[in-house]
């Protein structure tokens, strides 16, 4: 089982292929990732984690592109973003903002990929307090409405490569 971890920085998970674009980290490898991803080939991954780094990227259709190019099908990626309304979403080398409601819709029948499904998108509220907090479940219940009125932090969202393409079914 091939695991990518992309824009690892100083997180280095064992495991993992730890790619990020700037040298000097603990990372296996230094790539640009908003190039092709020379480093795997088609169909030979079976998980990509991503932790604030999507936001960072020149093009969300390029990642998606690549994710779906290097996916195995039944593949995942786990993707974590701020959320709009965090502060710390508008830093100064962000390209993106995400919201629930983004994810929620996604592919919609003009986006680029449609082999890659939203199989799980919640609201992170606070992930810093204790890992059982009540917070976070309550707000994913009503996650449209949840994240329109109240403060949210972040976003935890899965999406899997599926066997047929959802336009050609």
């Amino acid at each position: 089982m091939k695991k990518l971890h992309l824009c690892c920085g100083f997180d280095y998970k064992q495991g993992f292929v730890n790619v990020d674009n700037i040298s000097g980290g603990p990372q296996d490898m230094t790539a640009d990732l908003n190039k092709k991803w020379a480093f795997t080939e088609n169909n030979s991954v079976d998980y990509i984690f991503i932790k604030d780094g999507l936001e960072h990227m020149d093009s969300l259709n390029h990642f998606f592109e690549e994710c779906s190019r290097v996916l195995s099908y039944g593949g995942k990626v786990e993707i974590w973003v701020p959320h709009y309304k965090a502060p710390c979403a508008y830093r100064i080398t962000h390209k993106f903002f995400f919201s629930w409601s983004m994810f929620d819709c996604f592919p919609e029948p003009h986006d680029v990929i449609q082999d890659l499904k939203v199989v799980s998108n919640k609201l992170v509220v606070e992930p810093k307090v204790f890992p059982f907090t009540l917070i976070n479940p309550i707000a994913n219940i009503f996650p449209k409405y949840w994240e329109r009125m109240f403060y949210v932090a972040g976003l935890k969202v899965i999406l899997e490569k599926q066997t047929v393409p959802k336009n050609k079914k």
